[in-house]
């Protein structure tokens, strides 16, 4: 919970400085550097250790953020100010957060869709135009496979969960049978 606080506080902070031609690589920069904290132990390692120097650590975010292609000057330097404040443990944190304020602005929404099958291109362009005319915004869609929903779609666009699945019918069905 205090990790999400202050991944908020210097996404929201980076955000509001940053111009808006460059908000989009710089989600796609923060993007690259979490998923390198993430997989990567040696690069996790090498920012978490004592032994290098703040500006050691600065350095090799520099370069891996270069190499992430169209870094602004801004990001860089707020990537610096993380090393030296040893908050950048909380970078994967800092990019979803960041993501956020950006797709926000961008009038986007990520919604999760579990089914029991793949979904053909056909099936995601239609949920998506459908769920892209009912929220007004664009829509990126993530369908994940998930056998225990039997059939029908769990869908869920920010904390809100519609679930239409057959295991939440019978559910339901099971406690007004219950009740009578």
């Amino acid at each position: 919970m205090i990790q999400t606080a202050i991944a908020r506080r210097y996404a929201k902070a980076l955000f509001e400085l940053q111009a808006p031609a460059e908000i989009s690589p710089t989600a796609a920069t923060l993007k690259v550097l979490a998923e390198a904290f993430t997989t990567s132990r040696e690069f996790r390692d090498l920012l978490l250790s004592p032994v290098f120097t703040p500006e050691q650590q600065a350095a090799v975010i520099a370069q891996l953020a270069a190499r992430a292609g169209g870094c602004p000057p801004l990001t860089g330097r707020f990537l610096t100010h993380v090393v030296h404040k040893n908050r950048i443990a909380h970078i994967r944190e800092m990019s979803e957060e960041y993501g956020k304020f950006a797709d926000q602005v961008s009038n986007r929404k990520v919604v999760e869709v579990s089914a029991a099958r793949p979904l053909t291109d056909e099936q995601q362009a239609a949920l998506r135009a459908q769920l892209e005319q009912v929220t007004r915004s664009q829509i990126d869609l993530a369908v994940h496979v998930d056998p225990a929903v039997i059939g029908g779609l769990r869908i869920r666009i920010g904390s809100t969960v519609y679930d239409g699945t057959v295991r939440s019918q019978l559910s339901r069905l099971r406690l007004a049978l219950a009740k009578a």
